[in-house]
């Protein structure tokens, strides 16, 4: 399982992201950011992803 916390990509937000690889944890926050946190999908770019990739932990 990976997981990332919301609060350690930046946002004031409590909740876990979990998927079964990376790619699935980075859906699941990206649908989390733009549901929660008011973002656009076209708005989060290549930075942004990578800075997440980077904090996700696997337990």
């Amino acid at each position: 399982m990976k997981t990332i916390m919301c609060r350690e990509a930046g946002f004031d937000c409590g909740h876990v992201i979990k998927g079964k690889s990376e790619a699935e944890v980075m859906k699941n926050g990206i649908e989390h950011v733009v549901k929660e946190h008011g973002f656009k999908k076209e708005d989060i770019n290549a930075e942004f992803k990578e800075k997440v990739k980077a904090l996700i932990h696997t337990s």
